[in-house]
Formats: C-alpha cells, sequence, structure tokens
C-alpha cells in the first residue's frame, strides 16, 4: 500500500471515531439516553482527477456531516431534510449491499476519481470513469447526494 493510501484510510477511520465520540454523552448514572437518530452513518473518500484531489466525508446517522481536504481543511454541515431522507432510503437499498460484493474491472480513464463508499457495513471501491461498464448505480446516488450537499 503507498503511504497516500494508508493516510487516507487513516485519516477516515479518525474521523469515523470522531464522529461516533461526538454521538455519546455524559449522563449521570440510571439516567436513559435518548435512542439513537434514525439513519445510517455513511464515509466516503474521493481521490485522484486532474488535481489530485483527497477529499474525506463522514455524515453521521443525523445527517451532520464533515469533510476533511487534503491539506487537512475541515468544514461542517448537516444535510437537509430531504437529503436526509434520501440518504436513509439509499443505505436501505439490498443493492448497495451486491455492490460491495462485486470485483471493479480495470478502468479506462486515467484521471477520474476514485471513490471509496463505506454504507454502513458495506465498502464500495469503484473509479468514476464514464466509459467503463457496469459502474454501482445506488453507490453513485449516495456519492453523487452527498457530493452536492458537500461540495455543490
Amino acid at each position: 500500500m503507498n503511504h497516500r493510501l494508508l493516510a487516507g484510510i487513516a485519516i477516515t477511520a479518525s474521523l469515523i471515531l470522531l464522529v461516533a465520540c461526538a454521538a455519546g454523552t455524559n449522563r449521570p448514572a440510571g439516567q436513559t439516553s435518548t435512542p439513537p437518530a434514525a439513519g445510517p452513518a455513511v464515509s466516503l473518500v474521493r481521490t485522484g482527477g486532474l488535481a489530485g484531489v483527497h477529499d474525506q466525508v463522514v455524515v453521521a446517522a443525523d445527517g451532520t456531516w464533515s469533510a476533511t481536504d487534503r491539506a487537512g481543511a475541515r468544514r461542517t454541515g448537516h444535510l437537509s431534510g430531504q437529503q436526509h431522507a434520501t440518504l436513509t432510503r439509499l443505505a436501505g437499498d439490498p443493492g448497495i449491499a451486491a455492490e460491495s460484493a462485486r470485483t471493479q474491472a480495470p478502468t479506462r480513464c486515467a484521471d477520474a476519481y476514485t471513490y471509496d463508499l463505506t454504507v454502513r457495513a458495506s465498502r464500495v471501491v469503484f473509479v468514476d470513469c464514464p466509459t467503463d461498464a457496469g459502474r454501482p448505480p445506488v453507490a453513485t446516488q449516495v456519492i453523487q447526494l452527498i457530493s452536492q450537499a458537500v461540495w455543490g
């Protein structure tokens, strides 16, 4: 593995841990906590392209997101109600699990983005090359939704 990939994995794991820890609260003994927000926990790493990007986004179950670019600049935000509902629906689609089991064919593109998407326990990695066959449709919809919400 190259150092860039290892650094990306480490940063993604750190972001997921940070979001998971931030979701917890300190409560006195005996006090019940509120149920977790309905929705998926999603992480997305986007690498490549002409500029050589390395962007990471973590979306918490409540629709809040945190994005970090390759320089380490961090932004946060929140999905709209519609975006959150759509993400929750797509995350529950059985197609995402099927897409995680497929093997990525070699790509014909040199400067396309590579996406590494994790939705709950399903991980889908692919190169977003318009001429490649078999691009994962559900994962592509999730990525489009997150991209639009985070990067406009």
